[in-house]
């Protein structure tokens, strides 16, 4: 299923040019993928590239975990929680500086998905481009920027949670993991710390709860084979759940419940 590519936004703009510089220079692969409007020629547009509007990611169901398969293994259906959620760590790092940037410079981003478009390439997440006008002039707080980046989140994860069985805070904790370490990213930034740290409270502006509260624990891990502290995620990704991934991510809380002969394997594995 592939959908027409319509480049028609002559004042197109790159994330890479807003960002704060020590942000840009570090994630300069990432944010040169996302758009203010849509390039006249999408991210080398080809056959296998399919821009489609967000709200249509749902369709695309067969797409997403063949790629998944393809690059992780395991079967597209059997498998299809875990390989999901894999995917969804690749579109959280499109998605998540976005918002970050958006964040840093106190102006809200519609990312509403109705006005946000996904660029496909072979199943996988390419490139994501918001509407021209999306960037909104500055505000004296952040909470519209997190209540626009959690709203966003909260959309894609409901999509990608009804196309199999499976809790959404899997996605939450990948979205918050990465967020987590963006944020350390900003913490020297001029107000990056403090503003970012909203993300994580208990509480939404609504007051309904934070489904990013605290994504990642630092912890004293019983083995001295594993960092102290320990950067632990409340949430595994569940990619040991394909056959043959057996190397857990370096915050995986499974490492926590590990002998020293499981640890010295997976050391062995890196």
């Amino acid at each position: 299923m592939m959908a027409v590519l319509q480049g028609n936004d002559p004042v197109a703009r790159c994330f890479s040019t807003l960002a704060p510089p020590r942000l840009a220079a570090h994630l300069e692969s990432r944010l040169q993928h996302i758009w203010l409007g849509t390039p006249d020629q999408p991210q080398h547009a080809d056959a296998k590239t399919a821009c489609i509007p967000l709200t249509e990611l749902g369709a695309y169901r067969s797409e997403l975990l063949t790629a998944m398969a393809q690059h992780y293994g395991g079967d597209a259906e059997i498998h299809a929680r875990a390989l999901l959620s894999q995917w969804s760590k690749y579109y959280f790092w499109l998605a998540a500086p976005a918002g970050i940037v958006a964040l840093l410079l106190r102006r809200p981003l519609d990312m509403s998905p109705a006005r946000t478009r996904l660029l496909l390439r072979n199943g996988m997440p390419a490139a994501l481009y918001f509407a021209a006008d999306a960037l909104q002039p500055p505000q004296p707080d952040t909470a519209a920027c997190t209540a626009a980046l959690i709203g966003h989140l909260q959309a894609v994860i409901e999509t990608l949670a009804s196309m199999t069985r499976i809790a959404p805070r899997v996605f939450w904790g990948n979205a918050g993991n990465l967020l987590d370490y963006l944020a350390s990213e900003c913490a020297a930034l001029p107000g990056g710390a403090g503003d970012i740290e909203n993300l994580f409270c208990s509480c939404l502006s609504d007051g309904g709860p934070n489904p990013l509260r605290t994504p990642v624990r630092r912890v004293q891990p019983r083995s001295d084979l594993l960092p102290n502290p320990f950067r632990a995620r409340r949430v595994c990704c569940m990619r040991n759940e394909i056959p043959g991934e057996t190397n857990l991510c370096a915050s995986c809380p499974l490492l926590l419940t590990m002998c020293d002969d499981e640890l010295a394997c997976q050391e062995s594995l890196q």
